[in-house]
Formats: C-alpha cells, sequence, structure tokens
C-alpha cells in the first residue's frame, strides 16, 4: 500500500470524479493521501475532504511561498486553529522560491519562519516547497530549529547534495513524476534517490501537476504515485512491494497516522 503525501485533490480538476478518481487509487494500492491545503480557505477545503472521506484522506495547511504576502496574523491564527484538528497532518506547503515566486525573497523567509515557528508550537511535520533555495531554507530553518525538524522536502527536483541536506535537517526527500522522465534534466534527481535509502524517501503526485510516465501529459491523479514508487524500485534494485511498504511506513512516522 502507498500514500501519496501531497495532491491537490481539492482543485476544480477533480470536482466531476473525485469519488470515482479515489477507487481508480484505490485499485493501484494508493490508499491514503493528503491533500495540500493553500491557505486558510483551501485548508478548510481539505479538511472537508478528510471529513467526508475519514482515514483516506487527510489535510494539511499552509502559506505556499508564491502567497508569502498574505501571511497576516488573522490568517496565522486561522491556520493554527486548523492544525488543532485531527485530520489535519501536515503544515504545508510552505517554503522558498527563487525562481517563480512574486513576493521578495526577504519577505517569503519570514513566512517560512513564522510557519516552522507554528508548526513547533503544534509540533506538526512540514512540506517544504525549495526551488533553487535549498541553502536559503537550511538557513531559516537552522535560525528557528537549531537541530532541525521532521517533515518533506516537497516534489524534490535538486541533486546528491541536497537530497543529503535535506536528511541532516530531519526531513524526507518526496519524489514526485520527474523521476520517471527521460529528460536529462532529471538525471540529478534520480541520481538523488540513488544515495537514499527507503527510510529516507516518500512519494507523491503533487496532483494534478506533474503526471509520471506513462501518463505524463495529462491530469495527474493519486493512484500514479505508484509510477513513481516503482521508478524508486528499479533505481535501488529492490522489489516493488518492498519499496511500496518501506517508504509507506516512512510516511506514517512523519505523519503519525
Amino acid at each position: 500500500m502507498l500514500i501519496d503525501t501531497h495532491c491537490h485533490i481539492n482543485f476544480p480538476d477533480y470536482a466531476d470524479d473525485l469519488e470515482p478518481m479515489l477507487q481508480r487509487a484505490d485499485a493501484l494500492g494508493v490508499t491514503r493521501v493528503v491533500c495540500i491545503g493553500m491557505l486558510a480557505q483551501g485548508g478548510r477545503e481539505a479538511l472537508a475532504l478528510a471529513r467526508r472521506f475519514p482515514c483516506r484522506v487527510y489535510a494539511s495547511v499552509g502559506c505556499h511561498p508564491y502567497d508569502a504576502a498574505r501571511l497576516d496574523a488573522a490568517e496565522l491564527a486561522a491556520m493554527r486553529e486548523l492544525l488543532r484538528q485531527p485530520e489535519v497532518v501536515l503544515l504545508g506547503e510552505t517554503g522558498l522560491d527563487t525562481v517563480k515566486a512574486p513576493a521578495p525573497l526577504p519577505v517569503q523567509e519570514a513566512a517560512f519562519a513564522r510557519q516552522l515557528e507554528l508548526a513547533v508550537e503544534t509540533n506538526k511535520p512540514v512540506c517544504i516547497h525549495s526551488r533553487d533555495a535549498f541553502r536559503v531554507c537550511e538557513k531559516v530553518i537552522r535560525s528557528v530549529c537549531p537541530r532541525g525538524w521532521k517533515g518533506f522536502a516537497h516534489c524534490f527536483s535538486d541533486g546528491p547534495e541536497e537530497a543529503l541536506g535535506w536528511k541532516a535537517l530531519g526531513f524526507k526527500v518526496s519524489f514526485a513524476g520527474q523521476l520517471t522522465f527521460a529528460n536529462k534534466s532529471c538525471e540529478p534527481i534520480r541520481a538523488a534517490a540513488r544515495v537514499l535509502t527507503p527510510e529516507d524517501v516518500v512519494v507523491e503526485t503533487d496532483a494534478p501537476f506533474l503526471a509520471p510516465v506513462p501518463h505524463r501529459g495529462r491530469r495527474n491523479e493519486p493512484g500514479f504515485a505508484r509510477h513513481t514508487a516503482e521508478k524508486l524500485a528499479e533505481l535501488w534494485g529492490l522489489p516493488a512491494a518492498e519499496v511500496f511498504a518501506r517508504t509507506t511506513a516512512t510516511a506514517c512516522a512523519v505523519l503519525g497516522i
């Protein structure tokens, strides 16, 4: 069995076939998903899905780096209240983006630090978005949590050095569909996987984005996490069933489910 540790099934993309899509995921062995809530409104949507599908869907809430300028006291208070709900198992996604985020980096850093403080306060793992930003993320994490923290390096897209850096910070590396892409630019991601073990790794889809091979170019969905896990098994030379079991155990330990 597998857990899709990061998907956006509260998006309108799934309005017409949410239950059949979850049934397809079940058939592929992906029996649990974490729905990522963007800002408090997204968190409320994710929580509603978790309550609609108990022990099948779990929720998160966080302020994406694109929205860093929107993280005011009221938004933070609403997030805190959501994190008190048992179905909300993760803070995020949060983090830093030096490529596409409209907010200046100092604004992103401040929002990230405030959310890390909230994660410590509520004892929640953190899902971190890091685009060309590992060293700055590391600096902010160490400033709030000198010994590191817990959670996932979401949609990992760097190389072995950064993967081991996340491990040193206490985080698991979360691989998505890019691991399966034939592009030469994705070779560092596969190299990163090779220096890790299933105890260092979880899988995700980031659905509806980044559908893996053989579904590339289509709307992604949680069941497709299986293809990423199978690619990991190939890279590690392990049976797929073993990778499924060990990465799922890793995810469950972090999420407390």
